[in-house]
Parts: structure tokens; sequence; C-alpha cells
């Protein structure tokens, strides 16, 4: 049977940076109020929210077929709440900025070398933002408004619904 997580990942103390971790809790709040409404796209369906990087979140996705990310991107011009589908192999293989970090698919990488079952099949929501370092901001506008497309979104990536992979969401 195949398990998949959906992991939202960021910190919420940096201003649009917790988009992850607040699309996991208004996800995790929806099942918990509505659980019939949606218990069938969340059947084999973990929330996981984390502000992890690198190896660490290896111990967070081993024993997943499948892993939805939730996270930022940094553009240099952001249209802040726009958001791309991304696959996993649409993630760079470059090392971090210090030996010891590395990035997602060298640890999906680390866990097959040392036998892990990691996911195999990646897909990544990444949302564009501008306030990414504000310490206690708390999401932009632009952000929050792009939160039901998100979901929407996430709901047709779980239920199997033809949802067009080379989107490059308005978020608006």
């Amino acid at each position: 049977m195949n398990k998949t997580l959906l992991l939202g990942l960021g910190n919420d103390l940096y201003g649009d940076d917790g988009i992850g971790i607040k699309i996991i809790q208004a996800l995790k709040k929806e099942v918990e109020d509505t659980p019939n409404r949606n218990s069938h796209l969340f059947q084999n369906v973990d929330l996981e929210a984390c502000s992890l990087t690198g190896i660490s979140l290896l111990e967070i996705i081993s024993g997943y077929d499948n892993l939805i990310i939730v996270d930022t991107i940094k553009r240099e011009n952001p249209e802040t709440g726009k958001f791309y589908i991304l696959d996993g192999s649409d993630l760079r293989h470059i090392p971090g900025p210090s030996p010891h970090y590395v990035s997602i698919p060298q640890s999906i990488d680390i866990g097959k070398q040392i036998g892990l079952h990691v996911p195999s099949n990646i897909k990544i929501v990444a949302v564009e933002a501008k306030s990414l370092y504000n310490l206690g901001e708390g999401l932009t506008p632009e952000i929050e408004k792009s939160i039901p497309e998100i979901i929407t979104l996430i709901k047709k990536m779980l239920s199997g619904d033809r949802y067009n992979e080379n989107k490059r969401s308005t978020g608006t």
C-alpha cells in the first residue's frame, strides 16, 4: 500500500517562510473538523510540519513511497503567493553552503545508499515569497491569499485528479 507524506517545511517565525507549516496546520484542522468529508484523500497520508533541513529530514521521510513538500522558493523578483508544482528531478543536487548541510536529493541518495526506504515519487509545491528573513512578522497578505488555492491543488494531487503539473499557478 502506497504511503504518502505531505511535508510542510519552513519556519513560522520568519515571515512567509512559514507557509509550509501553515498549510499543514490548515489541513490538519480541516481533517479534524470534517473527518468524513476528506477521509478518502488522507487515508494513507501523513501530515507533518517541520523546520528541519538536509540530512535531518531522512528520519522523517523514511518509510514513505510518495513525498509532497510545501515550501517557499526564493526568486530575485518574487511574485509573492505565486506557486509552482515541481518534480523531485527539478531539485538541484548541488551541495549546501557548508559540509553540514545536504540538499533533499542528496539526502534521498544517502538514504538509498544506507538501505532506507525513501520516497521515489517527489513533488514540490514551491511558493514564491519575499518576506523570508524578518523575524516575527507572520505571513504577508499575498501569501495568506494563496492558501485556499494551494490546499485545493494538494487535494487534487492526493486524489489522483489530473492537475497541470506544469502549471505556474496564479496564486491570485
